[in-house]
């Protein structure tokens, strides 16, 4: 995976910025958010620094972001060299995360599911909790439990999910990103009961899961024709933890 991620570093940007999947990521992602102006902020599996940047433009504290890649982090740094904002990045194994300090939030944008197992899950919400204030909030989004590639693909949002293996609590997966050159993925697709169990088991007091949502201005602009097949069957979801 390390390997995959440091040979797609610019092109997974290209992704983030053209396909309109992300359209409803972001506007997920920071609805769930909600308040983090003045905050500090880890934000893990933070590929290239794209939500590390929109964090720190939109008013937080501090981010610090953490990828496994050191081809990714790279991207982000020489960015961070062109257009200075503070924000610090590192490369850690998420599942061997030091304790960097105590912060307000930790994000994680399709991190959850690459734990291989969920003893593998358990360890990564361990290390997560550890990084937390008290009272500390995890907002995540990860591949959601009930998508089924049985049902209407994410194609003309940027990717198609071409593989789903079924294991004991989920499935392995593999997904094409449309880009140019295209590029593959493989993750884990976890049931929603591992992923509690793994929230509980770490220590956190309560979570939420938090549908995908799509804006107002999208829906306008593509037309409620155009996200059905996404809402219908979605390939992505919120959770939210607090410490």
């Amino acid at each position: 995976m390390t390997e995959l991620y440091d040979n797609i570093g610019s092109t997974y940007e290209q992704f983030k910025t053209k396909a309109t999947l992300p359209i409803a990521e972001n506007f997920t992602f920071f609805k769930i958010l909600d308040k983090f102006q003045g905050k500090t902020i880890l934000d893990l599996a933070c590929g290239t620094g794209f939500y590390s940047r929109l964090l720190r433009e939109q008013g937080s504290a501090k981010v610090v972001g953490v990828d496994i890649s050191q081809e990714m982090v790279e991207v982000a740094r020489q960015d961070e060299q062109k257009n200075p904002l503070g924000n610090e990045y590192q490369v850690f194994d998420i599942a061997k995360l030091p304790k960097l300090g105590r912060f307000d939030f930790v994000t994680a944008i399709y991190l959850l599911n690459y734990a291989e197992n969920k003893e593998h899950l358990l360890k990564v919400f361990q290390n997560i909790r550890n990084n937390l204030v008290e009272n500390g909030r995890l907002v995540a989004l990860t591949i959601n439990p009930d998508f089924s590639v049985k049902k209407s693909n994410s194609t003309k949002y940027g990717l198609t999910v071409l593989k789903q293996e079924a294991l004991s609590d989920g499935y392995y997966s593999e997904a094409e990103f449309h880009t140019e050159p295209p590029f593959i993925i493989n993750y884990f697709m976890w049931s929603q009961s591992i992923y509690e169990w793994a929230v509980m088991e770490a220590g956190f007091k309560k979570f939420a899961w938090h549908p995908i949502e799509i804006p107002p201005k999208a829906i306008e602009q593509y037309t409620e024709d155009y996200w059905r097949d996404f809402l219908e069957n979605p390939l992505i979801v919120g959770l939210s933890c607090e410490n």
